[in-house]
């Protein structure tokens, strides 16, 4: 994950913190993730299911929670799924449009002389 999206999901998880309790998690740390949603805490990780770098993974035991977290992220509840392997439900959430894809020229580059 770069910096900048880094910088803004940080931000966005100290605000949710004062009403919720979310935790972010790295990749490397998804054991531990699994471990505070099973314990009722929210964990938030990035998404390694899809080809979208900004996408996360948010999983929590206590669906009413995640429920309650997606009220006050705006997301639908609609699509929370209960995990196949482990204790928890989880949901993917996109907080930040991700940047524009850069326009590749079509045919071959011109020949310079």
């Amino acid at each position: 994950m770069n910096e900048v999206l880094r910088t803004q999901i940080n931000q966005l998880l100290e605000k949710l913190q004062k009403q919720l309790p979310v935790k972010f998690f790295a990749l490397r740390e998804i054991p531990e993730a699994v471990v505070w949603a099973e314990r009722g805490g929210i964990a938030v990780h990035e998404n390694f299911h899809t080809k979208r770098r900004y996408a996360f993974h948010v999983i929590c035991a206590d669906r009413k929670v995640l429920e309650n977290f997606c009220r006050v992220v705006n997301l639908s509840s609609d699509q929370i799924k209960a995990s196949e392997f482990f204790r928890f439900w989880h949901i993917t959430w996109i907080p930040f449009p991700p940047p524009p894809k850069k326009k590749r020229s079509r045919g071959r580059p011109r020949k310079t002389v």
